[in-house]
């Protein structure tokens, strides 16, 4: 049953975080693994898990959305023969993510053996992640009767959302003991300088979008209509709670003294990844809030 008459609703919604999480993961562990980083194979192996399990469970969730297994297998077989749906040249896209994070998992269960092949993977499923990572966007982008989603840009603050959620997830993973969070103080303050930029990316990311939507009356609605979830929907679930709240955060983590506080480094995660969520479950109800 959909959430207050909404047809894209909280399966979508899970799978979307699912897939947006994994290909984030991916991509961290895979930029580590081939820099080298030899000192981090917990948390590569980790981030290698976390891309592979997640993943799984997003083409579960798709699937079970879909109603009947076998249409999964159907969007496949409809690319191959005319390749003209959205879904259809997603699906294969995710599918194809999913195999290579389980492969190169299974690889990093003895990762001193077959480096050289190993890194050959690691290369294809970063490829591959980026695109898993847009593919949500992709596919709201391809709903012509939902004007906010139709813009190029969609896809990319996706993306965004799910590499700064995974940057969260590593963050309070190396951040559990404070004899860890010591360790890893190096990696941590990388990470969380791309975080910032990431977040103001995305900030300027969601401008550029919302300039560039053709509808102004999907925008007006964000801010106008009477709709009762319009107003909580945008301006507390995407701004307030998406961008706003991790970049005070941000800014708390900056303007602490040295050493970084781990309590507010914590914090500063876990609000990557509640605001990452907020960003796209705002995103996706807002977008169904203006029908054409």
């Amino acid at each position: 049953m959909a959430l207050l008459g909404f047809s894209w609703d909280i399966p979508v919604l899970v799978e979307e975080v699912f897939f947006g999480l994994a290909a984030g993961l991916f991509i961290i562990a895979a930029l580590l693994s081939l820099r080298g980083q030899a000192n981090n194979t917990m948390i590569i192996r980790f981030g290698y898990i976390g891309a592979a399990v997640l993943s799984i469970l997003g083409l579960v969730i798709l699937v079970a959305e879909l109603g009947r297994p076998e249409r999964a297998a159907y969007a496949i077989n409809n690319l191959l023969i005319l390749g003209t749906s959205v879904m259809s040249r997603t699906v294969p896209v995710l599918l194809a993510f999913t195999v290579l994070s389980v492969i190169v998992l299974l690889f990093w269960t003895m990762p001193s053996k077959a480096v050289k092949v190993r890194r050959v993977f690691e290369v294809v499923g970063l490829a591959s992640a980026f695109p898993a990572g847009m593919q949500a966007g992709i596919l709201l982008m391809a709903a012509s009767k939902r004007p906010l989603w139709n813009t190029p840009i969609l896809p990319y603050l996706y993306l965004f959302t799910g590499i700064l959620a995974a940057i969260g997830l590593y963050g309070i993973v190396l951040s559990r003991t404070r004899t860890s969070y010591e360790k890893n103080l190096s990696l941590l303050s990388s990470m969380t300088y791309y975080s910032v930029f990431l977040i103001i990316v995305s900030a300027l990311a969601t401008v550029v979008h919302l300039v560039a939507v053709e509808v102004p009356e999907a925008v007006l609605t964000l801010f106008a209509n009477p709709f009762p979830l319009a107003a909580p929907t945008f301006l507390i679930g995407y701004i307030l709670v998406g961008l706003v709240f991790p970049a005070a955060h941000a800014y708390l983590a900056y303007a602490a003294k040295e050493p970084l506080s781990r309590n507010i480094m914590l914090r500063f995660y876990i609000s990557l990844i509640i605001g990452a969520v907020a960003l796209r479950a705002s995103f996706l109800y807002a977008g169904q809030l203006y029908f054409r």
